[in-house]
């Protein structure tokens, strides 16, 4: 990351030893005249570097907005993955999504959404509102070997989160509250960090990690450059659910809308938005027999998709070996994708979803 401040000075310094270099030339011509031309020569270097000053606080401003709520992700460290509805407006606002460094997004049954914020030393007072697990998710939170807070599960989620050992809050008295008093109202309960962090220290759950991070994140702008424009992004996951987002180019973002409107938080009361979009398509269908609907997906194998940020777009290769093995993503050169600093929001998307970029 460059720094502005250091970048004058070094300007400044520069100039100053042009005009010590002016001085000493006349002083070595002794006994000559010196000729005083009043027509200043332009200094073209000057103007070319106030330019590129500009151009760099204009980075440094969209880096900053990027970085308002992202810290990033401490080597070493579990994060937390928390389960959060996104069916129906009784869910609205959602806690603590902007906190998160990773949300992915994934179809459940009835076609809609649910979302697994992933989180790396934050500390959001409000986070929900905290749903039941579907085992797919599973996935996603292995691969960071997240410590995975829900309140219920599919048959397949309990009998997964028993089979891989992982470390879960299931709905434990004291760890969630409900922020209505509707008894029958199953889409109001929340957690915050604090109460996650004083359950695990109390039972002694693993704090640390050996896995390696699923994503690195490039120190200098990855700005794509021969990606193809990507500033509207329409993700259309079924007919009842849809997202998308809006670049914006003063500060470097894409902000978020679920159906068509704002996707706002429920504490900063702002707008989500993201820095980095990964589009990874899959499959997905009906698990047969299941009464409710309940979706098998496809997160093992390989596929295809999209990185977006900074106003472009790329395609990109998936590869999945096993279900606890993280997901890599790669460019058309064979190589890792670098994540620019900010939120990330992974949108696993049906194949046969209606996806747009423009």
């Amino acid at each position: 990351m460059r720094n502005l401040l250091f970048r004058k000075k070094k300007i400044l310094i520069c100039f100053l030893f042009l005009i010590f270099l002016s001085a000493c030339d006349r002083d070595e011509i002794p006994n000559s005249e010196i000729i005083n031309d009043e027509t200043p020569t332009p200094l073209v270097v000057e103007k070319n570097l106030d330019k590129e000053l500009e151009e760099e606080e204009e980075e440094q401003e969209e880096m900053d907005f990027a970085l308002k709520n992202f810290k990033i992700p401490s080597k070493g460290t579990r994060p937390y993955a928390v389960m959060i509805d996104n069916a129906g407006p009784r869910v609205l606002p959602q806690g603590g999504l902007n906190l998160a460094q990773i949300v992915y997004e994934i179809i459940v049954e009835g076609g809609e959404t649910r979302f697994m914020p992933v989180f790396w030393d934050q500390e959001p007072s409000m986070i929900g509102p905290v749903r039941s697990s579907r085992h797919y998710f599973l996935d996603y939170s292995m691969e960071h070997d997240a410590i995975y807070a829900h309140i219920g599960w599919s048959p397949m989620a309990q009998s997964d989160i028993s089979k891989f050992g992982i470390n879960n809050i299931n709905g434990v008295w004291g760890v969630y509250w409900d922020i209505t008093d509707d008894p029958y109202n199953w889409q109001d309960s929340y957690t915050s960090m604090e109460k996650l962090k004083s359950y695990v220290e109390n039972v002694g759950v693993r704090t640390t990690t050996e896995k390696e991070p699923v994503f690195s994140y490039s120190d200098q702008p990855v700005l794509l450059e021969k990606g193809q424009k990507a500033e509207k992004i329409s993700l259309k996951y079924s007919w009842v659910m849809s997202a998308s987002y809006k670049y914006d180019k003063e500060k470097g973002v894409y902000f978020r809308f679920r159906k068509d409107e704002p996707h706002m938080e429920r504490v900063s009361e702002e707008q989500i938005f993201a820095k980095n979009i990964i589009i990874q398509l899959v499959r997905n269908y009906s698990i047969q027999g299941d009464s409710a609907g309940r979706q098998e997906v496809d997160t093992v194998g390989s596929g295809s998709g999209y990185y977006i940020t900074n106003g472009k777009c790329i395609e990109i290769t998936w590869s999945k070996p096993g279900r606890t093995d993280k997901t890599q993503y790669f460019d058309k050169d064979g190589n890792n994708i670098s994540l620019n600093l900010g939120q990330t929001w992974i949108q696993i998307f049906p194949t046969n979803g209606s996806l747009e970029i423009e």
